[in-house]
């Protein structure tokens, strides 16, 4: 294995790891303070969600008046 493969190798494995510790951060975070925040999905455009200020996990869907006052910002 060349030097270049390893590296990678070791990057995802990096990336495993550090996902697997952002997802037992959120399922342990009581998500007391919640914002509504402007978000990406898996497809390159944004969303509207309600998202945990502490964790930034995404947590529900604001209601329409929620949506329009963050859109009038």
């Amino acid at each position: 294995m060349d030097a270049k493969r390893r590296e990678v190798e070791q990057l995802l494995s990096d990336k495993r790891n550090i996902e697997r510790k952002i997802e037992k951060i959120q399922a342990d975070c009581k998500h007391e303070n919640k914002v509504i925040k402007q978000v990406a999905d898996d497809n390159g455009s944004s969303k509207i969600r309600r998202v945990c200020e502490s964790c930034g996990q995404i947590v529900g869907y604001p209601s329409p008046e929620e949506t329009f006052k963050f859109l009038q910002k």
